[in-house]
This record gives structure tokens, sequence and C-alpha cells, in this order.
């Protein structure tokens, strides 16, 4: 009997021996879930590190939306904008006369116009819409509203 409970210890040190060295190989192994942690089951490192990547997931998506929702606004932002000087009188010196057209990525914005000359300074503003307006344009209202419509939005948004 007693040659019988060695054999049954010698099996059971072998056979701790083994599982040790086989957790220590998961250890390595996995070995960034032990990394700065204190020791622990297995399990729970793994189901901290998901519940971690759970939370982060959902801070993506909210991230996400936000991001979508900055893009919305910056599309309906006057982002594009076209400036042209001119000197409209001939008794005036410089170019102090000025028309700047600021719109949105869908051609909607405004146009001011302000004419200077020895009497004062007069400022218009013209709606825009799609690209077009309801008044008439002079043509340096059109050159600057052709510049605003060939700028690209996305430099802007992009800063």
């Amino acid at each position: 009997m007693e040659v019988f409970l060695i054999v049954i210890a010698i099996i059971l040190v072998a056979v701790s021996g083994w599982l040790y060295y086989r957790v220590r190989t998961i250890e390595r192994q996995f070995g960034i879930f032990f990394q700065g942690t204190q020791p622990q089951p297995v399990m729970r490192a793994l189901n901290q590190y998901a519940q971690a990547v759970k939370e982060q997931s959902g801070s993506i998506k909210k991230l996400e939306h936000d991001l979508r929702l900055t893009n919305d606004l910056a599309r309906n932002a006057g982002t594009r904008i076209g400036f042209v000087r001119f000197n409209p009188f001939n008794d005036t010196g410089g170019d102090q006369s000025f028309c700047l057209a600021i719109i949105d990525d869908h051609g909607s914005g405004y146009i001011l116009s302000s004419i200077h000359a020895r009497t004062g300074t007069r400022v218009y503003a013209k709606q825009i819409q799609a690209g077009h307006s309801s008044h008439n344009l002079s043509d340096e209202e059109s050159a600057a509203l052709t510049k605003a419509l060939k700028s690209d939005s996305r430099q802007t948004h992009a800063r």
C-alpha cells in the first residue's frame, strides 16, 4: 500500500509540475494581459479587457457621430470665399472698394460690396442661393462669386 501511495504522490508531483509549466507558458504567450497588473485569474483579466474594449467602442461611436455633425456644420458654413478689390471711380486713388463673396458647399451665402468714394463709403449685401443671385451682380461681384465657387472648401475645413 505504501508503494501505491508513493507512486500516486510522484504522479501528482509530476502532473503539478507539468501544469505549472503550462500556466507559465500561457502567461508568457498572453503576457500583455499580465503586465503591470496584480496577479489575477486569466478570465478576470480577459473580462476586464473586454469591458475596456466595450467602453472604448462606445467612445469611438460617439466620436464618429460628433465628426459627422462637425462635417455637416462645415459644409453649411461659409467656407468658400472670393475677394475682389477694385477702383470704381477715376478720381480716387487705390483699390479701396471691394466685393467679398462668402458661400457654403451648396453655393449659398452672400456677397458684400463696399464702394468707396471721396464723399463716403457705401456697403451692399446680396443673397446667393445655389450659386446665383436674384439681384443683378456687377462685374466685380460676379468675379468674387466665381472665385468663391471655384475655391476648395476642403482646404478651409482642414485648417
